[in-house]
């Protein structure tokens, strides 16, 4: 028997349809937009009227980026990227288990220390000095050691390990002589996958998209990361033709090799900076989409 709609469920069936295609075309088209000014040349998009594909379609806004320069920094992005979520995730995991557990004495005052520390900041002076005294100008450590530790990730993580870890699975582990550590790395870190995956992505979305590190504490152009790199780019105004490509890393035969040399522009080869810094993030989405739903649900409900 097939269900017959009433005109009220077509109505409001239709409404719903029309306003999620909307807003998927307002989502989307302005990374679309980015990727055909990245594929059509820069003189021809200056003319106007380059909206749904490329007019004149190139491919040496590419070329004219890629450069010694970019590989190191995109190198530097995904050091700090794989690195800095690693060791983030499980030195938080860690306190979270910690502060977790009712034999921890004095948990309710580290983590009322934890929540102060979260709403309160020093300021960006303090913090500067700080990293100076400690020797992390100009040293790779910079990208991990301030953000080894989220107060919030270890929020969420300790309500996840107390709500959905049941007391009886750790009481049977420590029966059978594991510890503390046995049952971390061989009970709550497996049960939790879902919580980890969704808080990685959101720790390496972090990573992947800081510039201001690598602006204000590191002035060795060689370590700096792929954003800032992008933000030199950005605020370069000697991006205009390919002369001043050249001085970006260009080579002669980088140059000898784009399909139109002359066609290039400061908005063209910024629109294919933006485009190969923020493709490779986009691509770790559908690896953990289906942890993503059930990681950030968990925790939030009592039951």
């Amino acid at each position: 028997m097939r269900y017959r709609l009433s005109v009220t469920d077509v109505l409001f069936n239709s409404f719903n349809y029309t306003l999620m295609v909307l807003l998927s075309f307002v989502f989307l088209y302005p990374f679309w937009y980015i990727l055909i000014l990245s594929l059509n040349e820069g003189l021809d998009t200056m003319r106007g009227g380059v909206f749904f594909w490329p007019r004149a379609f190139t491919l040496g806004n590419y070329r004219a980026i890629f450069n010694d320069a970019l590989y190191r920094a995109f190198t530097v992005s995904v050091f700090r990227t794989v690195v800095g979520t690693v060791s983030s995730i499980l030195v938080t995991a860690m306190v979270a288990y910690a502060l977790s557990r009712k034999e921890l004495m004095l948990r309710r005052f580290f983590t009322t220390v934890f929540f102060i520390i979260m709403i309160f900041s020093a300021g960006l002076i303090p913090y500067y000095l700080q990293v100076r005294n400690l020797g992390l100008m100009n040293n790779y450590l910079v990208f991990v050691l301030p953000s080894l530790f989220s107060v919030w990730n270890m929020i969420v993580m300790k309500t996840s390990f107390k709500r959905t870890i049941p007391e009886s699975l750790i009481e049977s582990a420590r029966i059978d002589g594991s510890g503390h550590a046995g049952i971390f790395f061989k009970i709550v870190l497996p049960l939790s996958i879902p919580l980890l995956a969704a808080l990685s992505l959101f720790t390496a979305v972090g990573h992947w998209n800081d510039w201001f590190t690598g602006v204000y504490y590191v002035t060795d152009r060689t370590k700096q990361p792929l954003q800032t790199y992008l933000h030199y780019v950005l605020n370069s105004v000697e991006a205009t033709n390919v002369a001043n490509a050249a001085r970006m890393g260009m080579t002669e035969e980088q140059r000898l090799s784009m399909i139109n040399p002359s066609a290039i522009t400061t908005t063209s080869v910024k629109m294919a900076t933006i485009m190969f810094t923020t493709a490779p993030i986009l691509l770790i989405y559908p690896f953990v989409q289906r942890f993503f739903v059930k990681g950030v649900m968990i925790g939030s409900i009592k039951e």
